[in-house]
């Protein structure tokens, strides 16, 4: 069984998923629909695309597609975690069964 996780343990958890699903999505675009997406960001934040770096340009992008994702509230995320956890601790870098990374844990020794 279980333990019964802190709610700052669920919440690190929630964070967790919630990158989680934003970056297989961010990793899943083409570099076109990228680009496209950056320029969407900066043309609708009327700044221009020149004066940003790289980062700043990926934050844009990032901040865009939390928009578009649906992702559940705390709560009701929380409350699916603690009946199923199964259905989420494959996408939790600080899950049972899994090391530092979310690579799974196994036997080492060749």
């Amino acid at each position: 069984m279980r333990e019964e996780l802190t709610e700052n343990e669920l919440k690190a958890r929630y964070l967790d998923y919630c990158a989680a699903c934003i970056s297989e999505v961010f990793l899943s675009l083409s570099d076109e629909r990228t680009y496209q997406m950056m320029e969407e960001a900066v043309h609708a934040a009327d700044i221009e695309i020149g004066s940003l770096g790289f980062s700043e340009m990926m934050d844009l992008v990032t901040k865009r597609l939390r928009q578009d994702i649906p992702l559940p509230e705390f709560e009701d995320w929380a409350r699916e975690y603690r009946e199923f956890p199964e259905r989420f601790d494959h996408m939790l870098l600080d899950s049972p069964g899994t090391a530092p990374g979310g690579e799974p844990m196994g036997d080492s020794s060749e």
